[in-house]
């Protein structure tokens, strides 16, 4: 890869690649790391397993999940196709249900099993958990998820309570090493536009030390299981959509997450 940006497919999806494998599927994830991308993914804590899916309501079993394409994988399978690819950094979404002491040790004992931890981002840590976790493991890779105040008051209630300001990620620096954006929408209280992705935001993190990762705008347009019913205006059409792409390379983010991972590839290695 020419550019220097770290780009992450968003749970195994491609919606440019027709008849691609299903979201978070086994086949998914291993064709975006064998092509040079990192992944993102979620843990599923079962009963008697931990799989790969983005899918928490009333599923109790693996068997309960049917892919059109492809198979349902562990935590295991993908932890270990990430430890023989050559990317440089994937990331786990331990979503705020998930953070408790035994799901944490659990997902803390399987990165150090594989010692991967230079290719690991764990992401939307509250504070207090990333404190816990740097006590008990201070080489692992922790982001808290970063938004304006305006969607945390919108949308933190649907994850959770994870989202925090940008102000807050600077007051506890010693428990993250990344910071992970999320802008939800353009959209201010008094109906104006806003962003989340400025030079301004992202010269106060690198100051204080931070990577930056970041999600594109169709996340929060396009992508399945919109959780606030948020409608990012830049996602609205392809063209405005990878304007605003290339807007946000322009600010050299050190990795992005995308559902077009080739087209952000491109556009990458266009600006570089």
């Amino acid at each position: 890869m020419s550019g220097k940006i770290m780009i992450l497919t968003h749970r195994g999806l491609e919606p440019d690649n027709p008849g691609f494998y299903s979201e978070s599927s086994f086949e998914a994830f291993k064709s975006h790391l064998d092509r040079g991308f990192g992944i993102e993914f979620d843990p599923l804590f079962l009963k008697d397993k931990v799989i790969v899916s983005h899918r928490y309501k009333e599923i109790s079993d693996a068997r309960d999940i049917v892919l059109e394409r492809g198979r349902v994988a562990s935590l295991a399978e993908i932890l270990d196709l990430i430890a023989k690819s050559n990317v440089r950094i994937s990331s786990i979404h331990l979503k705020g249900i998930n953070q408790t002491k035994e799901k944490i040790d659990f997902t803390i004992k399987e990165i150090e099993k594989r010692n991967i931890f230079d290719k690991i981002i764990i992401f939307d840590l509250k504070p207090e958990w990333a404190r816990y976790i740097k006590n008990k493991a201070s080489h692992i890779k922790l982001a808290p998820s970063v938004a304006h105040p305006f969607d945390i008051k919108r949308y933190n209630r649907f994850v959770g309570g994870t989202l925090i300001t940008i102000e807050q990620a600077l007051d506890n620096k010693e428990f993250y090493d990344w910071v992970w954006l999320d802008e939800w929408d353009t959209l201010d209280e008094n109906n104006k536009r806003k962003k989340l992705y400025t030079k301004g935001n992202f010269d106060l993190l690198r100051k204080a030390g931070y990577k930056i990762a970041l999600v594109t705008p169709e996340l929060h347009g396009t992508s399945p299981g919109l959780l606030g019913g948020e409608a990012h205006s830049d996602s609205s059409s392809k063209d405005l959509l990878f304007k605003r792409i290339k807007e946000i390379i322009s600010l050299k983010p050190d990795a992005v997450c995308t559902d077009y991972p080739e087209e952000v590839r491109r556009l990458d290695s266009g600006n570089s």
